[in-house]
């Protein structure tokens, strides 16, 4: 019984199998005709297509694509141009030239800047003008967020000079380098990191009873770097204001060490309450800093 069973169910699948190959044999050469026919028909809805849409971008709306094309231009430079600036650095920041008059027609020219970028620093030549005159054009520099003085001191001048103007031009501007220096505030106080004490100033009578001024301060360099002719500015204040400014440059200031240093002032001595001491140095010019003195020794581990 279950043999019989078994064979009707063969005899119907050799059926079935039977009837979709009589199917295929009949229908094939139509199917291939259908085939080709929808394959033709696709590939002219294609190429109709391309035909239409090059039509209507180079014919039809031509003068609108190339507006379309002109306003991304403009737009994308409007952007450009507002995202360069926004990366860009922020321009150095004048306060009012102050000028110092020394007597016998000698002028001292005073000016703090600020550079409000922290990823920024700057090189620049500056100079002041006065009346129809000039002073002699200098180097500069201000690193990143810094606010430094500027000064030409002991300058001559025929006139009486009430007020001056400065001049700051070829600029160019660098920015710092994250790969180089990670944290440029630590990296600064590290290779900056000076003890300013025992500042004062003092009126003394000299040749012919004339007045000078006298400053002296004691500089205690903490940093493990030592410096080839460092530059301090002196300014000496009444109250808040400064009345009186002047530049100094030693020759050495090595790590570690102590170093007293004095100036004299001559001309007008103004009256001064407190002296302030600021160093200014390009702390990434390498020919500012000194090479370690020291000697080559043996390393013993290599002797047998």
């Amino acid at each position: 019984m279950e043999d019989h069973n078994l064979l009707l169910q063969e005899e119907k699948e050799f059926k079935r199998t039977y009837q979709f190959s009589l199917w295929w044999v009949e229908h094939r050469a139509m199917l291939r005709r259908l085939g080709y026919g929808l394959f033709a028909f696709c590939d002219v809805v294609l190429l109709v297509f391309v035909i239409w849409t090059m039509v209507d971008s180079f014919v039809i709306a031509s003068t609108d694509e190339s507006r379309a094309v002109a306003q991304m231009v403009a737009y994308g430079q409007t952007d450009l141009h507002a995202y360069t600036r926004s990366q860009a650095a922020a321009p150095i920041v004048p306060e009012e030239v102050r000028v110092f008059s020394l007597g016998k027609g000698r002028y001292d020219f005073y000016v703090p800047i600020q550079n409000e970028n922290e990823e920024w620093w700057a090189e620049f030549h500056y100079r002041f003008s006065f009346d129809t005159q000039v002073t002699e054009t200098l180097r500069g520099f201000i690193l990143p967020n810094q606010q430094k003085p500027l000064a030409a001191l002991a300058i001559e001048s025929q006139i009486d000079v009430q007020r001056a103007e400065l001049e700051l031009f070829d600029i160019s501007w660098h920015r710092l380098d994250p790969r180089v220096i990670a944290d440029y505030p630590k990296w600064r106080d590290e290779h900056i990191h000076f003890e300013i004490t025992d500042a004062i100033f003092t009126s003394e009578t000299g040749f012919e009873n004339e007045t000078f001024g006298h400053t002296s301060f004691r500089v205690f360099n903490k940093t493990a770097y030592s410096y080839i002719n460092p530059v301090f500015f002196v300014l000496l204040k009444r109250g808040s204001a400064v009345v009186g400014v002047s530049r100094i440059v030693p020759d050495t200031l090595a790590a570690g060490s102590h170093r007293d240093i004095s100036l004299n002032w001559f001309g007008v001595v103004p009256t001064v309450n407190s002296v302030e001491v600021i160093p200014d140095i390009l702390l990434f010019d390498p020919d500012v800093y000194r090479d370690p003195i020291g000697q080559p020794s043996l390393d013993t581990r290599t002797k047998f």
